[in-house]
């Protein structure tokens, strides 16, 4: 389900660069749309998740509310200079271009939103509080069963479908690839900063090979530049499960849309069945899961895959899930780290997708 809300890009004067800005007198004015006025009273944040953008849970209230918006919101964007020093900022702007222009209508549902907008580095969406329809969210130590990833791979291949051969075409915005991802992972891979990420006690002994920063980065360049002239559709870019919800009686579906681009579709299958999957499941399921997938984008109108071809591009892009070796904890815990670390450390060792890239 897809939900029909009002999207909207409504100037502000400067978005917020803090949790502090999102003051009353900021609220009201992005939330007001042409004559329908809402006015807020009084803003108290509840909670604060703290990752790669900012989620601020807040609770409103109004002094006019023309609009009907909820009093429970979430407030998202680029509020942590930590995280955006990593060069987070064109995530940001990216997420606020996918909610006002490519949300409504979307072939998957998301979460509605009520504003958002974008300026140099940041984006600023105000959404639902998913907490109040009691969605469920994935969580890295807490996974679902097999066949709800299997369910999570029919949601992809339905948007897949409906969205493949895309191009920029109207929507400049929208990068070859997921360019915000790159660019930070770019300096994760820099030697001064690679060695010391992948040494510490949240990811695994890795083989020489993938310690190896000039050979992990060379196989990042092969991957992306064979992704760049592949056929595309729009990819998530982060869909690893714990960017999922699900509400009572519906199928899962995705948060976090900053990392949304152009690409082949197998950069989403895998790296989502990287992290959704214990290591056990996924070394006997996997093959299985990438057929079921190939299935469910032919039945939603998207082309026959064939099989060899499928699986073979499945494990090359085993490689996205490299990232997780180098996930600051600023922007992820700990304990998520650590679990996502190991279950893509395994693929990396099982499909050797560098090597299958270099040789």
């Amino acid at each position: 389900m897809v939900h029909d809300m009002t999207q909207i890009d409504a100037p502000a004067s400067q978005l917020p660069f803090s949790v502090n800005g999102l003051t009353p007198e900021w609220l009201s004015d992005a939330l007001t749309q042409d004559d329908r006025a809402v006015i807020v009273a009084d803003v108290d944040v509840t909670r604060i998740i703290w990752g790669s953008a900012t989620k601020v849970f807040a609770t409103l209230t109004f002094a006019e509310n023309a609009r009907d918006i909820p009093t429970q919101v979430c407030i998202k964007g680029g509020f942590d200079e930590r995280s955006r020093a990593f060069g987070l900022g064109p995530a940001y702007e990216l997420e606020g271009h996918f909610y006002r222009d490519l949300a409504p209508g979307f072939a998957a549902e998301v979460p509605a939103s009520f504003y958002a907008a974008t300026e140099a580095d940041q984006g600023v969406i105000i959404m639902e509080d998913l907490t109040a329809r009691g969605a469920e969210f994935g969580d890295a130590t807490d996974l679902w069963p097999v066949d709800d990833v299997a369910t999570t791979l029919e949601v992809q291949a339905k948007w897949h479908a409906a969205l493949w051969g895309s191009t920029k075409g109207d929507r400049k915005w929208l990068p070859i690839g997921a360019k915000a991802a790159r660019d930070a992972f770019t300096v994760m891979l820099s030697p001064e900063v690679f060695h010391p990420l992948i040494e510490r006690p949240e990811v695994p002994e890795l083989s020489a090979g993938l310690r190896d920063d000039a050979r992990v980065r060379a196989g990042f360049a092969r991957l992306w530049e064979h992704d760049d002239a592949a056929t595309h559709t729009i990819n998530h870019g982060d869909a690893h499960f714990a960017q999922l919800y699900r509400v009572p009686g519906a199928a899962p579906a995705y948060l976090d849309w900053q990392t949304a681009c152009l690409a082949p579709w197998a950069h989403d299958v895998s790296y989502f069945l990287g992290s959704a999957l214990s290591i056990e499941d996924r070394r006997t399921r996997e093959r299985e899961l990438v057929r079921h997938y190939a299935d469910a984008l032919a039945g939603y109108g998207g082309p026959r895959l064939d099989d060899e071809e499928a699986w073979y591009q499945y494990r090359l892009h085993t490689l996205h899930g490299f990232a997780w070796m180098c996930v600051p904890t600023v922007m992820q815990p700990s304990a998520v780290v650590e679990a996502m670390a190991h279950r893509y450390g395994a693929a990396l060792e099982d499909h050797d997708p560098i090597g299958m890239l270099l040789g």
